[in-house]
C-alpha cells in the first residue's frame, strides 16, 4: 500500500459516509463542557442516582462496547453477568442496584473452578465502598496436562467520598497469576515437572484521585496517582508510580478553553540475572491546549513536550509533538474529524507481560516513538438504533517492537537450562509505516437483541523484519446479547483473527499460523431475581489455534454454575 492509495482511501471513506450520515436529520446540539475519562463500571457495582431525562433539546448519548483483549495467550474465559428479570426484561446489571452483594460460581472440564464475589456498601450519598474478588483456574491445559494449567486470582478494594464539590476515590488491590512454559516437544523432554516450566506473576496496585465535581467550576481540575509493584517466578521485579493531573480553564462562555495535561511516571525496574539489576526509567508529559468551540464546528490545539529518562542506557531525551483535532458536526449529529498527533509510547514490563506472558528473562524494553500520526474518521447515531465509529490513520513509529522466539539458552526458576520457548521483544531500527483501519458498528433497536461488531486491520512496512511478527493483520469482534424468554437470556460472541506470522529459527524464515475463529455462548435461566443458573461454553470450534508460537491453547471447554444477589 503506497501513500497515494492510502490518500484515496481516506478520501473516499471521508464521502461515503458523509453521504450515509445524511439520510437522517435530527434537530440537535450539543454543549460539550469537559472532557472524561470513560471507564465501564464492574458488575453489579452500586450505582449512582440519575437525575430524570429532560426532553429539551440535547446530544444523544452514545455508547460504544469496546471488547476485552481476547483470546489472550494464556486462556482466561471472560464471564459476564447476563441475568435477565421477569419483570423489568433488563440485565442484573441493571436490575442489581436493589442488591448490594453477588456471588458467582461455577465448574468446569479441564478441572476448572470459577469464583467471583461483589460485597458493597449499602448507597449513601456521601460514602460508598466494595470488595470484589475473583478466581480462575484450570488443573490441566492443551499440552501435558498438568503442566500447561492456569490460574488466575484478584482481590480488590475500592470507596467513594463525595462532597458538594469534590469527590475522593481510593482503590488497592492484589493480583496473581499463575502459568506454565508448556512450549516445547513433549516427545523429546518428557521429564520437565511444573517446577522446572512454572512462572507467577504478582501485582499490587494503589490509586487516589481528587476530582472537582462542581458543575460550573471556574477552573476544573482532577489529580490522579497511583503506584503498581509487579514480581515474578525468575526475581524480576517493577515498581511503577504515576500521577495525572488534568485542568480546564475557561475563558469565553464555553466556547474557548484552555486545557493542561500533565503525567509523571517514575519506574524502576529490577532482575537478578542482570549484570545491572536496578534500572530506573522515567517519562514525563506535558500538553497545554486550548480548546475552541463554534457550534458545528470545533478544534482542540495543542503541543506535547515529552521527557524520557532511562538510566542504564543513559537516555535523557526531550521530544515535542504538536497536536490538533478538527470537527465537524452535521445537523444529524454525525460527527467527521480529522487530526494529527504524536507521542511517547511507554513500554513496561507489566504492559508486556499482559500482551505476551511468555517473556524471556530480561526482556529488553524500550519505549516506542510515535513521530506522527494522522487520521481521518467519523462517528455518530442513527435513530434506527445504529451506531457507528470509523477511523482510518497513517503514522510513522520508531523502536516499534515485535515477538520473537528467543534463540539462547532458556532457564528454569531454579536456573537450570530447559528447552522451551520463550519470546523476546525485538525493535524496527529504521522508521515504520503504520497504517490502520478500523470500523465499529452496534445496533440496540430490538429489545431482545443487542449486537456490536468491530473491525481492524493494521499494515507494517517494516525493514529490519520479514513480517510483522505476532501482530495480526486483521481482528474482528462481533457480540451479541439475545433475550429469548423473560427468564432465559443467551450471549454469543465471535472472535476472528488472521495474518499472525512467526519465525521458525530452524527453518530461519516466517511461518504463518493458522486464523484463529472463536465462538463462545453463554445461557443464563433465572429462577427468581436473586438466584440464576448459567452454562458457558468457550471455544466451540474446537480449534486448538495459537496466538503465539507453540503454545496452543483450549479446545472446546466449559463452565457451569450459579449466581446469588443478596
Amino acid at each position: 500500500m503506497n501513500i497515494q492509495h492510502f490518500k484515496a482511501i481516506i478520501v473516499l471513506t471521508f464521502i461515503s459516509t458523509y453521504a450515509f450520515s445524511q439520510k437522517t436529520v435530527v434537530n440537535e446540539e450539543i454543549n460539550i463542557t469537559k472532557d472524561r475519562e470513560v471507564v465501564l463500571p464492574k458488575a453489579n457495582r452500586i450505582i449512582d442516582k440519575i437525575s430524570p431525562v429532560v426532553t429539551d433539546k440535547k446530544e444523544k448519548k452514545m455508547t460504544y462496547a469496546f471488547f476485552d483483549r481476547k483470546p489472550t495467550a494464556v486462556e482466561e474465559t471472560k464471564f459476564v453477568p447476563n441475568v435477565v428479570s421477569p419483570d423489568s426484561k433488563k440485565s442484573n446489571n441493571d436490575i442489581a442496584i436493589g442488591y448490594n452483594n453477588y456471588f458467582k460460581v461455577g465448574l468446569g472440564n479441564f478441572g476448572r473452578i470459577y469464583a467471583e464475589t461483589y460485597i458493597n456498601s449499602e448507597q449513601n450519598k456521601k460514602f460508598v465502598y466494595g470488595i470484589s474478588g475473583f478466581h480462575n483456574s484450570t488443573k490441566r491445559g492443551p499440552v501435558a496436562a498438568e503442566n500447561s494449567a492456569t490460574s488466575n486470582s484478584k482481590i480488590s478494594v475500592d470507596g467513594k467520598y463525595h462532597q458538594k464539590n469534590y469527590e475522593l476515590k481510593l482503590d488497592m488491590g492484589y493480583e496473581n497469576r499463575g502459568y506454565y512454559f508448556y512450549g516445547y516437544d513433549t516427545q523429546v523432554h518428557q521429564d520437565y515437572t511444573k517446577t522446572d516450566l512454572k512462572q507467577a506473576i504478582n501485582l499490587y496496585n494503589f490509586s487516589a484521585t481528587f476530582e472537582n465535581t462542581n458543575p460550573k467550576p471556574k477552573v476544573d481540575y482532577s489529580l490522579t496517582t497511583g503506584i503498581k509493584s509487579l514480581s515474578d517466578f525468575y526475581q524480576a521485579s517493577e515498581i511503577d508510580w504515576g500521577t495525572q493531573f488534568k485542568a480546564y480553564f475557561p475563558l469565553k462562555e464555553d466556547k474557548i478553553t484552555a486545557l493542561l495535561d500533565a503525567e509523571a511516571y517514575l519506574t524502576q525496574r529490577e532482575d537478578s540475572y542482570d549484570i545491572n539489576p536496578v534500572r530506573k526509567r522515567n517519562l514525563y508529559r506535558i500538553e497545554p491546549a486550548f480548546r475552541f468551540d463554534f457550534g458545528r464546528i470545533s478544534a482542540k490545539i495543542g503541543f506535547k513536550a515529552v521527557n524520557e529518562y532511562e538510566q542504564i542506557e543513559k537516555i535523557n531525551v526531550t521530544k515535542g509533538y504538536p497536536t490538533a483535532t478538527i470537527s465537524y458536526k452535521t445537523s444529524s449529529l454525525t460527527y467527521f474529524f480529522i487530526g494529527f498527533d504524536g507521542d511517547i509510547i511507554r513500554n513496561t514490563l507489566h504492559s508486556f507481560l499482559n500482551e505476551n506472558p511468555f517473556l524471556v528473562e530480561q526482556a529488553v524494553l524500550k519505549n516506542t516513538y510515535k513521530n506522527q500520526d494522522f487520521y481521518i474518521g467519523s462517528r455518530g447515531e442513527l435513530d434506527n438504533g445504529i451506531s457507528f465509529n470509523t477511523k482510518i490513520s497513517y503514522g510513522k513509529y520508531e523502536n516499534l517492537y515485535f515477538f520473537n522466539k528467543y534463540p539462547g539458552t532458556t532457564f528454569s526458576p531454579a536456573k537450570q537450562p530447559v528447552n522451551v520457548t520463550k519470546f523476546q521483544a525485538e525493535y524496527e531500527d529504521a522508521i515504520t509505516d503504520f497504517v490502520n483501519i478500523s470500523a465499529e458498528i452496534g445496533y440496540s433497536n430490538f429489545e431482545n437483541w443487542k449486537s456490536n461488531l468491530k473491525l481492524d486491520y493494521n499494515y507494517y512496512e517494516t525493514v529490519k523484519f520479514t513480517k510483522a511478527y505476532h501482530r495480526p493483520a486483521f481482528t474482528g469482534r462481533w457480540g451479541n446479547t439475545f433475550t429469548l424468554t423473560n427468564k432465559l437470556v443467551s450471549s454469543v460472541d465471535i472472535y476472528y483473527i488472521s495474518g499472525i506470522y512467526a519465525k521458525d529459527l530452524e527453518l530461519n524464515q516466517a511461518v504463518k499460523l493458522k486464523d484463529i475463529i472463536d465462538v463462545n455462548t453463554e445461557f443464563t435461566y433465572l429462577f427468581s431475581k436473586q438466584f440464576s443458573a448459567f452454562v458457558k461454553l468457550n471455544n466451540i470450534v474446537g480449534q486448538n489455534y495459537q496466538r503465539y508460537y507453540d503454545y496452543p491453547q483450549l479446545g472446546l471447554n466449559f463452565v457451569a454454575g450459579i449466581n446469588v444477589a443478596l
